[in-house]
């Protein structure tokens, strides 16, 4: 296999002041040291924060780096290693940098510097990493591990496209994506509304589960198509260069980008099907589609402007902001057509770890049954099928049903996931993309030049 140049302790005795379980700081029963308390989240005591006393403070005096980027994903890393200290004796430093800087930061210190012994990234990095030895098999360490892992407990597609390359497992699923269909439910709900839908088109307005439904009631809602539409567009989502590809891979169904053996697979029927729905789709979204990012398409959605929206778990955010129009206006649906793309995280064991069984042993923990609720609140959403149905864990969040619904149908990831040159295999599919959004050429055409470049992007690598 062709390697790739990437450019590329003392235990812890506090008592932790918890968020969801409101427990109050305790004394000192010393002066020395204090006792740290059993947290409660979501209602449910985390009593197996010893991974089922494989941790008893056998660590002292170690330590390990971790690193991901900056934000949520270090706040959550940070949160579970204050306990993880306290379970072990250990130190652990969590390294963050930004978006934008963090991928080249870390893969320049797995292949030159060799300072973090744990990494939590994007999945398609993940792979990447495998791929180049620069990560531990996980099943290397089974002597060492919580004997009620409960591996089955993972969202199955989830462990199998986040931890496992080339069929052994390397990575542990840490944050879930996936998009999902935002809807304004007021409207659907509206009777008359309802009334007037039924008697222009002879069907019921329902929330679409089909590419055929949603076509048909975003073009009624869209207001250049019918005045009456009490918005503006029926559709919207990410046009822009880095975000369109999502729009027709949502609707592929069984049919995948690139093969589980690295081949390009999107000159068929299928993709040209999913395609046709996308440039339909087009006529009932805003005229300037293609340049609408994150930050624009979101505005727009809160702000009123259109029915329905596929995107990211991380419109909530948007749309419970003081200032949305849409509060307590959005309902949440598996993407029609039901095969969702999916994004996320893992995080794994690097290769030049020389505290590797201690690294092992925190991304286990922050992965566990108990050890991921400490994440959740930091908006890493549960990968355990077990904790969307746990105390309050499910209620806390409502699109939790959905979301868990969506990443268990989830099949691909939005990411083309070869290993090294993922990136290069985005660039192609996301400009092919914008050139048949833009008029610059028809489908066929499309999936043709799609076809042919990613198999000449691929035979460059010299995959084996």
């Amino acid at each position: 296999m062709k390697k790739i140049g990437l450019l590329c302790t003392v235990l812890i005795s506090l008592t932790i002041l918890t968020g969801c379980g409101g427990e109050t700081q305790e004394n000192a029963k010393s002066s020395e040291s204090t006792e740290l308390k059993t947290p409660e989240k979501f209602g449910v005591k985390l009593e197996n924060l010893d991974s089922s006393g494989t941790l008893k403070g056998q660590y002292e005096g170690k330590k390990i780096t971790v690193a991901t980027r900056t934000g949520d994903h270090e706040t959550a890393l940070k949160e579970a290693a204050k306990y993880f200290e306290a379970a072990t004796g250990a130190k652990v430093e969590v390294q963050s940098f930004p978006a934008g800087n963090d991928e080249e930061k870390i893969q320049l210190d797995l292949s030159t510097s060799h300072t973090f012994d744990a990494v939590l990234m994007p999945v398609a990095n993940i792979h990447s990493y495998a791929a180049s030895n620069y990560l531990k098999k996980l099943d290397d360490y089974k002597d060492v591990a919580d004997p009620e892992l409960d591996m089955e407990d993972f969202i199955p597609s989830i462990l199998d496209l986040y931890g496992k390359y080339d069929g052994e497992l390397y990575a542990f699923p840490y944050k879930p994506d996936t998009q999902m269909l935002f809807y304004r439910k007021d409207i659907f709900e509206d009777e008359k509304v309802k009334a007037a839908y039924k008697e222009k088109t002879g069907n019921d307005l329902t929330v679409p589960k089909t590419n055929e439904e949603m076509i048909e009631i975003a073009k009624y809602f869209t207001k250049s198509k019918n005045s009456d539409s009490p918005v503006d567009y029926g559709y919207i989502s990410m046009g822009s260069t880095t975000n369109s590809r999502a729009i027709w891979m949502n609707r592929e169904g069984d049919q995948m980008v690139i093969s589980k053996d690295n081949q390009a697979t999107v000159n068929n029927d299928a993709t040209k099907q999913a395609m046709k729905t996308m440039m339909e789709l087009k006529n009932y979204a805003p005229k300037e589609w293609t340049q609408l990012g994150w930050d624009e398409a979101n505005a727009l959605f809160v702000e009123g402007k259109a029915l329905m929206m596929e995107q990211w778990p991380g419109l909530i955010n948007s749309i419970n902001d003081e200032n949305s129009k849409v509060k307590d206006k959005i309902g949440f649906a598996v993407t029609p057509g039901e095969s969702p793309v999916l994004g996320g995280w893992s995080i794994a064991v690097t290769s030049s770890s020389k505290e590797d069984e201690l690294a092992y042993k925190f991304i286990e923990f922050v992965t566990s049954k108990d050890g991921e609720l400490l994440k959740v609140e930091h908006t890493m959403d549960p990968v355990r099928q077990s904790n969307y149905e746990r105390g309050e864990v499910m209620s806390s969040n409502e699109m939790y049903p959905v979301l868990l619904d969506s990443l268990t149908k989830g099949k691909q990831l939005v990411d083309a996931d070869v290993p090294y040159i993922s990136a290069q295999l985005n660039d192609i599919l996301e400009d092919q993309t914008q050139s048949l959004l833009n008029g610059k050429q028809d489908i066929d055409k499309t999936t043709n030049n799609m076809q042919k470049k990613l198999k000449e992007e691929i035979d460059r690598a010299e995959l084996e």
